[in-house]
């Protein structure tokens, strides 16, 4: 499955020279965990999150302090380009969906923006990739047998089932066609395990 056809399509952005305070509304405003930062031209120019903005409250007290603290004038970020991470991973949009979790599992990240042709087109947050795992077990046995008829795998009907995204066919596992129809069943977004029984 493509990463575009379970992306977020419309995506909340802000731009550099946006206040900070302007994206830790919108991030609140929208329950999101981050914004893709975007130029006058549409660029994709870095990412905000909230943890950029979280470390502004760090600061101690000063009634907890034994000295006085440093004056805090000037001190603070006012551009969301004072806080944003300016090395931005994304993936494609024509990426695999499976491409996509790795490199958030990898990057312990929790959305990552998609691109096509250099353009934002989307963003990709772990409740999309959640909401995969969620297909319906009807949907993902449909999309399987579909799948192992254009590979050349004709089972009888009834031999293909799914239940709780663990996928059954009516093959024998050792087979050559049982083991192209592992390879097909687990190239299913959604499909998590394949059993075999003849």
């Amino acid at each position: 499955m493509k990463i575009s056809s379970v992306m977020t399509r419309a995506v909340v952005t802000i731009g550099p020279q946006d206040g900070v305070k302007d994206a830790a509304g919108l991030l609140v405003a929208n329950a999101i965990s981050a914004l893709p930062v975007v130029d006058e031209g549409g660029a994709l120019v870095g990412i905000v999150s909230e943890a950029d903005l979280i470390s502004m409250e760090t600061r101690p007290d000063p009634r907890s302090q034994a000295t006085p603290l440093e004056p805090t004038a000037g001190s603070a970020p006012v551009h969301v380009s004072d806080v944003m991470t300016r090395n931005v991973i994304t993936v494609q949009s024509d990426d695999e969906v499976a491409h996509a979790a790795r490199v958030m599992i990898e990057s312990d990240i929790k959305r990552v923006p998609v691109m096509h042709g250099g353009r934002l087109v989307g963003i990709l947050s772990r409740r999309d990739l959640v909401k995969v795992i969620a297909r319906r077990d009807e949907d993902l046995e449909v999309e399987l047998e579909t799948r192992l008829r254009e590979a050349g795998i004709n089972l009888p009907a009834g031999a293909v089932t799914v239940t709780g995204g663990v996928a059954s066919i009516g093959t024998e596992a050792q087979t050559h066609a049982g083991r192209l129809a592992e390879s097909v069943a687990l190239g299913v977004p959604g499909v998590l395990e394949v059993r075999f029984g003849a």
